[in-house]
């Protein structure tokens, strides 16, 4: 009787263990999954501010017109690239981390021309 309440105790244990484990994984995943939704929502504010300055060194007269031709194809680009992450952030789809740190690099790309 020993032996067979020591056998439905591990299997209870494994059975648990089996149960919770899932459960662990979602969360683990969800956590990611709103880091990454908040590292798209800065990476959009830090665009968006970004851009407006580049826009504004535009306007000015005394901007270096070779800077300006450089400017706009990077800018463009790192608008592309966050533009799909911004509205995946909102519906609420999963954010691969690879087009993430691609979309931060892209902008930092941008940001290094207008300093």
């Amino acid at each position: 009787m020993t032996m067979k309440l020591s056998f439905l105790r591990s299997k209870a244990v494994a059975l648990t263990a089996a149960l919770l484990l899932p459960l662990a994984l979602t969360a683990c995943g969800a956590n990611q999954t709103v880091q990454r939704q908040q590292s798209v929502y800065g990476l959009s504010l830090s665009y968006a501010a970004a851009a407006q300055l580049a826009a504004d060194y535009e306007k000015n007269p005394a901007a270096d017109p070779a800077v300006v031709a450089k400017l706009k194809p990077a800018f463009q680009k790192a608008h592309d690239q966050i533009k799909p992450l911004d509205e995946a952030a909102r519906k609420g789809d999963p954010l691969g981390e690879a087009a993430v740190e691609a979309a931060q690099d892209a902008l930092d790309a941008a940001r290094t021309l207008s300093n």
